[in-house]
């Protein structure tokens, strides 16, 4: 096959790292990101070992901070000529309420901006692709939740599950309204399952606990959470579909809200102005 690159985010345990191993056994030069050295030297054997591909990067990088992301998208501009798909997969959840130093609540900031800047930073490369694709991985805990534009950073209140299902809401409206923006880069998001994965870190809080739970009930281990995550960054079927909502690598319905064509302008607005405010402080 043609020589490929993809980054994904959060690749250094769970589905991000279940992903990664096999796609790289595709052959793909696997850029991952991680905050951990540690993790991501573990990470990058195990994949050599898995896949006897030895095409792998690794960049350090906290992507709860805006300039961060910022910084690892120019990184990868420098190194890569052309991405051809870019899996946004890191995500977390907090426990108590947390604001970034750059003033953001930190589920916020790591679930949506971290998408929204290295997505939006990255697209010009990824445009060079014939097959450019991004992938954001969303999740059914979006369905009833409602964006609340006066509480983003938790200026009224916080719920750690509120947050976190918020921002995967934000994920599928900024999904939608990417795909309807242009046509040479193909969009979509999914959900992965209940997997029980280390999302929350050692938070040990109720999210944890709910995805335990779920992963208990729905059986769902984490390389079948990475079905499609898998899926939609490299086969065939799905070259040129965009803007669709994917479990189990069949498109479905997202939330009724989630389709809301002025919210989803609302969330791009916000993020873009959130980023352009931070990226010009000095």
């Amino acid at each position: 096959m043609q020589h490929k690159n993809i980054i994904i985010t959060g690749a250094t345990d769970g589905i991000g790292l279940a992903a990664a191993k096999s796609i790289a056994s595709k052959g793909y030069h696997v850029g991952l990101v991680g905050r951990n050295p540690n993790k991501g030297k573990k990470a990058i054997d195990e994949i050599i070992e898995h896949s006897g591909n030895k095409n792998l990067d690794f960049f350090e990088y906290d992507l709860s901070l805006v300039k961060n992301v910022k910084t690892l998208a120019d990184q990868i501009k420098q190194k890569y000529n052309k991405i051809d798909v870019l899996l946004n997969n890191a995500g977390g959840a907090n426990k108590n309420k947390n604001i970034t130093s750059e003033g953001l609540e930190k589920t916020f900031a790591t679930n949506q901006m971290n998408y929204f800047v290295l997505t939006t930073e990255l697209l010009n490369i990824i445009s060079e692709s014939n097959d450019g694709r991004i992938v954001n991985v969303a999740s059914n805990a979006h369905i009833g939740a409602e964006v609340d534009y006066a509480n983003i950073n938790c200026e009224k209140s916080f719920s750690a599950w509120t947050s976190y299902c918020v921002s995967k809401l934000m994920n599928i409206m900024f999904t939608y309204r990417l795909a309807s923006m242009q046509d040479k880069v193909s969009v979509n998001v999914l959900h992965p399952g209940f997997v029980d994965t280390n999302i929350a870190g050692n938070e040990g809080n109720l999210i944890k606990y709910i995805v335990k739970f779920g992963a208990k009930m729905f059986a769902r281990t984490v390389d079948d959470g990475a079905d499609s995550s898998i899926y939609l960054s490299t086969s065939d079927e799905v070259k040129g579909v965009s803007g669709k909502y994917f479990f189990k690598c069949k498109e479905i319905r997202s939330s009724r809200a989630s389709y809301d064509k002025e919210d989803w302008q609302k969330v791009w607005d916000l993020c873009e102005n959130y980023k352009d405010e931070i990226l010009s402080i000095k």
